[in-house]
């Protein structure tokens, strides 16, 4: 199932992509007579002609929920603004025998203080992008400069959700002071220290009925019942830490095995992952959510070398804990809360073991909006029937 984004930078790309494959497909051949006619039309170009051509049965009729304990917001136009303080902890620690008395490992911050994220849900699909935003409030001015950038798309009916996200960093600091290889510095600063992520996730909500796991997420919905629900996470993931130098310093390398030219990690995660949920509702409109997951992910890792004479893939399990928690208020229009999240990977590779924590924690209000028309109009045509 293609799902298109209402939002101008998606909709080039999604464009983009049905030229290309417009370009592969536009020449049907038909035979008639001994005669080859070009096709008339391109399908491929108008998705609601795509779907009535090749998918005439299609016709999606998701099963509404328990409304005694879930209310839906299908016709409004959900808009939310948010502001986080995130921190991101990153540990590099090595495996050898020889660093058993010495602590060399890379202790990673960043100097970001908050973020502003913006989101927007109708029906089925929420799209969401966040920046770093430059408050002056930055309590470690001393580390290097850092950069923050995200984006996300997900589908979500009320048994399951589709989501893609992306994830980037740019600017760590290593706080021990071990590496250093100036005196008169106070930390190592890496600049050119990057972290990216692309995962691509699905999630089962078993007690879809009467538990809303998205309520507190999208704000497509809202519980209006206390209700628990069991969730399976499921997904792929594709993490790359590279460096325009070298990972680790030539101080700390006499303590790491086979780590002298390597200047990145490129790792691909594959997650099921069982977790829980449960929504207490007070006062009728007040809610306090929380949602924890835990799994060993299989992943296949391979450093990447300066020369470029990368590694073999090998392969690895990374522990992984996740968890949110959500204190908020929702009415017919206006919802907003307090929100924290919380992340911990750890992966224990050929030579050296990493430790990732994220945590979030800030505020978000929002509104529901009569939806215009046009975005009604631009969802009928892009999206498959009865969705």
């Amino acid at each position: 199932m293609i799902v298109h984004p209402i939002s101008g930078v998606h909709v080039i790309n999604t464009k983009f992509v049905l030229i290309i494959l417009a370009a592969l497909f536009s020449v049907e051949v038909m035979s008639h007579q001994g005669e080859v006619f070009a096709q008339s039309e391109n399908v491929f170009l108008h998705p609601d002609k795509f779907y009535k051509k090749f998918f005439p049965t299609l016709k999606i009729k998701p099963n509404p929920p328990d409304t005694a304990y879930i209310k839906t917001y299908p016709n409004f136009l959900s808009v939310g603004v948010h502001v986080l303080s995130p921190a991101i902890h990153i540990r590099i620690d090595s495996k050898s025998d020889k660093a058993a008395n010495v602590d060399a490992s890379s202790q990673l911050r960043t100097n970001i203080v908050d973020i502003l994220g913006f989101a927007a849900t109708y029906r089925f699909v929420s799209i969401g992008f966040a920046v770093l935003v430059n408050s002056r409030l930055h309590s470690h001015d001393d580390y290097a400069p850092s950069k923050y950038r995200t984006a996300t798309i997900k589908y979500s009916s009320s048994a399951y959700s589709l989501q893609f996200k992306y994830l980037r960093f740019q600017g760590f600091t290593d706080i021990n002071s071990f590496n250093k290889t100036n005196p008169d510095v106070k930390y190592v600063k890496r600049s050119d220290l990057t972290n990216k992520e692309f995962q691509f996730e699905g999630l089962y909500n078993f007690n879809w009925k009467k538990y809303s796991y998205t309520a507190p997420l999208t704000f497509s919905q809202r519980q209006i019942k206390s209700q628990a629900g069991f969730l399976l996470k499921g997904g792929v993931y594709y993490n790359q830490m590279v460096s325009d130098s070298i990972l680790l310093t030539p101080k700390q390398q006499l303590y790491y095995d086979n780590m002298k030219d390597v200047k990145g990690i490129q790792t691909l995660s594959f997650k099921l992952a069982p977790g829980v949920g449960y929504t207490f509702v007070f006062r009728k409109r007040i809610y306090l959510s929380v949602s924890a997951f835990t799994s060993f992910d299989l992943s296949v890792y391979k450093y990447l070398s300066l020369a470029g004479e990368d590694t073999d893939g090998k392969q690895s399990f990374i522990f992984e804990l996740d968890g949110k928690a959500s204190l908020g208020y929702q009415s017919k229009r206006f919802f907003a809360g307090l929100r924290f999240e919380a992340e911990r990977r750890e992966a224990l590779f050929q030579s050296i073991q990493i430790n990732t924590i994220y945590s979030y924690v800030g505020v978000e209000v929002g509104y529901r909006f009569n939806t215009p028309r046009f975005i009604r109009k631009v969802y009928k045509k892009t999206m498959p029937p009865g969705m």
